[in-house]
């Protein structure tokens, strides 16, 4: 939800002054007005959308049986799960058989009670429902229409069947209680108020059109140009030219890795423009992450080394870090949740535009689709979505054109696995598994079988790291001629992988462990024989176990599996309009369920429950209860692993001190845990102190741990400056961290007397080693300045009459 919230703040704000804008003199009060409810609010949707098509696609065999060693302890699943869907044609079948079952369910009833239905009005209004649903409802054509139920499909591939089926009896639950020809009737069982206060809450909650929610790009007939293809096809290659072109843009990338490689080239000038040609001495850059097109009979657009012809000016906007060139750089390069829809621009440049279906960061993908006012948007991505934007693009009168491109070398499955081989591993081979823990288990492993020291990349390393233990391995001197990596090394990475090794083609989603979708497997083994980049052309792959090679040969050939739904999140001020409908009691999670449960969303688009929301909500509850709707939200959506106990105390004390003193120094914040201690000790060993066998091992999560924990503390203080005010204190503390961490990494598995002083290592390039100027913060002028200052003032005195208040009591 918070992407989208973030987003609107910088809707009517010039460029960056949004950052300000977020301040605690700007916060939105919850008001105390009495809230006045319409007596008949629903307005039913004049339109019906077209069913979402469910697109055939060729299977593959999920055979062979998961690694043992990968077993994990499963969750218990949904109370509704055991039922069997054929494809989304069942759906209304299996609604009218398991509606009775599920208004039983006492957890329904509770959430009923939370959206405020009286509790003594639940039960009658879930039996008369029950009957009418089990009773055939939706097999009548009017009542299907009147109901929209195109918006409620279950598929075989939904992974929460039965949650899934909770949220779509509950949203027809609204629909059918909304009705004002039910209504009449519903009258001799319950009160008018709950009536009046179901159809209110529906009608707030509705997200049915949320292209109307960027007039802007509205206003505008955009040209949308897809380009579509396999991993190492170029497909992002012409749109990143055409941005170098434009005199104003935007990149909006899945990763700060790439957004930061985009904002590096376009102001070095190693991009050639659209409409330039490229000098007859140029060489090309086989080090970028870009999926781009480097043909040797022709001059190479992508530079190894740039020229001030083709330079740039671009500005640098991530969920951590500004890297400001220009007050007036007409470019930005910025991760997808930091785009801005205020300003129109040419040229948008939006990257791995399949992510619009994931259920944590989807939104951030489909407000991009349908919000950024751009003259030419390029969506550069799989060929599975297709479909989706097209979808997406029925409500906006735009401009559709799609390119496809192939995979440039090609990719062969080796006819056999390493049966468990280790020794057979070689030079250049990337080996993938799904842990941690699996990750080093299987580095030790191949240093001993193999005698090739090992890199590895997973997703909780820093992404300084991944781009350091990247290098390491792409350079042939360095020693390290083996990568270990995680899913993480699909995406952002630039890795020169002769061959993939899959340890296991099995994942433990955080529920169950599941096969991986075709689309997972084939992102994966993409990476190899990435073009350009091996004498000879194409990549391998092949698995560690010979179990699971014929799960890997079936899977490579077949078309992806299907984007079924385009994630959407409401807005800050949806939040605040629902709050007004809900129980002033509400809390957290309720707000939060309102979406997914209640909202009319008709397809493509799905609004999801947001991961970890018990999590998020508890801690919300506990710790944030007393600040404003905008601070709740921005706690309950911050980049935090809520199940790491100590980043979570990190969390707390951040709140603890932002309620009492407004602002927060890092250096009070970090008097949790092992956090600095653990980071002295490695930098004394790194400098020749003492240390013992186990200690870079052991000293890698606590530090992996003090990095998210700084990269929250940023990512606060661009939300909210004048409270989280010691960015600079934070940004060197991320640095020493991450030497730290490269050091722990290089000597994880070697002898003590072995070990290298920090002598070399990760090097954090300064302004001058980047050969780009910048700042980290926009202008502040006077005026501003003031007002913050005012408006700090102003809320110490606040907390001074809440605490003195407290005291009296």
């Amino acid at each position: 939800m918070l992407p989208r919230c973030r987003i609107l703040l910088s809707r009517s704000i010039k460029s960056e002054s949004w950052l300000e804008a977020s301040q605690v003199h700007f916060r939105r009060f919850r008001s105390d007005i009495s809230r006045q409810r319409p007596r008949n609010s629903y307005n039913p949707s004049q339109t019906q959308a077209p069913l979402f098509p469910n697109n055939q696609r060729g299977g593959f065999n999920h055979g062979g049986r998961s690694n043992p060693q990968h077993v994990m302890k499963q969750k218990k699943g949904h109370v509704l799960d055991g039922f069997s869907v054929r494809d989304a044609s069942d759906t209304l079948s299996v609604m009218q058989k398991q509606v009775r079952k599920w208004a039983d369910l006492p957890h329904v009833h509770r959430r009923l009670e939370s959206f405020g239905v009286p509790r003594t009005d639940v039960p009658p209004l879930l039996s008369i429902f029950a009957r009418e649903v089990s009773s055939g409802l939706l097999q009548d054509p009017v009542e299907q229409k009147k109901f929209h139920v195109e918006r409620f499909v279950l598929t075989a591939q939904e992974q929460n069947q039965g949650l899934r089926l909770d949220q779509i009896l509950t949203q027809l639950f609204y629909s059918w209680a909304s009705d004002p020809e039910r209504q009449e009737y519903l009258l001799k069982s319950v009160s008018q108020s709950t009536l009046e206060q179901i159809s209110y809450l529906y009608s707030t909650a509705d997200i049915s059109y949320p292209a109307d929610l960027y007039p802007r790009a509205r206003s505008m007939r955009r040209k949308v140009i897809m380009h579509v293809g396999p991993t190492n096809s170029g497909k992002t290659h012409m749109a990143l030219r055409a941005l170098a072109a434009a005199k104003t843009g935007v990149y909006s990338g899945p990763l700060r890795l790439l957004a930061h490689e985009i904002w590096d080239r376009l102001n070095k000038g190693q991009i050639v423009p659209l409409g330039m040609d490229a000098d007859a001495d140029s060489e090309p850059d086989t080090s970028t992450n870009m999926d781009i097109i480097e043909e040797e009979v022709s001059r190479p657009t992508v530079r190894k080394e740039g020229k001030t012809k083709y330079a740039r000016e671009c500005n640098l906007r991530t969920g951590e870090e500004f890297r400001i060139v220009s007050e007036h750089a007409g470019l930005v390069s910025c991760t997808v949740e930091m785009t801005s829809f205020s300003l129109p621009v040419e040229v948008a440049v939006v990257d791995e535009i399949q992510m619009l279906a994931d259920p944590d960061r989807g939104s951030a993908w489909t407000a991009a689709v349908l919000g950024l006012p751009a003259e030419e948007l390029h969506l550069c991505g799989e060929e599975v979505a297709v479909p989706i934007v097209q979808a997406l693009l029925n409500d906006t009168d735009d401009e559709l054109f799609i390119n496809r491109y192939e995979r440039l070398t090609p990719l062969t499955v080796q006819d056999e696995s390493l049966e468990g081989d280790f020794s057979r591993v070689q030079k250049g081979d990337c080996l993938v598994a799904f842990s941690r823990s699996g990750i080093f288990a299987l580095k030790r492993k191949v240093e001993q079988s193999t005698g090739l020291r090992c890199a590895v990349a997973y997703g909780r390393l820093p992404p300084e790291i991944r781009a350091e233990q990247a290098a390491l391995f792409n350079n042939p001197h360095s020693g390290y001629d083996v990568m270990i990596g995680s899913d993480a090394i699909g995406m952002g990475l630039n890795l020169k992988i002769k061959r993939i090794i899959f340890e296991t083609l099995h994942k433990f989603d955080g529920t169950t462990e599941r096969p991986l979708s075709v689309s997972q497997i084939k992102q994966i083994a993409g990476r190899a024989g990435r073009y350009g980049m091996h004498g000879e052309p194409g990549g391998f792959v092949t698995t560690l176990h010979a179990h699971e090679l014929s799960m890997l040969h079936s899977a490579i050939p077949c078309q992806p599996d299907p984007i079924m739904f385009a994630g959407v999140s409401p807005t800050l001020d949806w939040c605040e309009n629902v709050l007004q409908a809900l129980p002033t009691d509400a809390s957290h999670q309720t707000l939060m369920e309102v979406a997914p449960y209640i909202s009319n969303v008709r397809p493509p688009c799905r609004a999801f429950v947001p991961p970890k929301v018990e999590e998020r909500s508890r801690f919300v509850e506990t710790h944030a209860k007393n600040m404003k709707l905008y601070d709740r939200l921005l706690i309950g959506g911050s980049p935090l692993n809520w199940l790491d106990p100590l980043a979570v105390e990190f969390t707390a004390r951040l709140c603890h001190i932002y309620n009492d003193a407004i602002r927060v120094p890092i250096m009070d914040a970090l008097r949790v845990g092992p956090y600095m201690e653990v980071l002295r000790n490695v930098e004394d060993m790194m400098f020749g102190g003492k240390s013992s066998a186990g200690a870079p091992s052991q000293a890698l999560i606590t530090l992996e741990g003090l990095h998210k924990s700084l990269v929250l503390y940023l990512w606060l203080s661009y939300r909210l400056p004048v409270a989280f005010y010691q960015s600079e204190e934070a940004y060197a503390l991320k640095e020493r961290t991450e030497k730290a961490l490269d050091w722990c990494l290089r000597n994880v598995s070697t002898k003590v007397a072995d070990r290298q002083h920090a002598s070399f290592g990760l090097k954090i390039r300064s302004e001058a080693e980047d050969g780009v100027e910048y700042r980290r913060t926009p202008v502040t002028c006077l005026e501003e300045e003031s007002n913050r200052e005012l408006g700090v003032k102003y809320a110490k005195l606040l907390n001074s009459e809440r605490r003195s208040a407290r005291g009296q009591r």
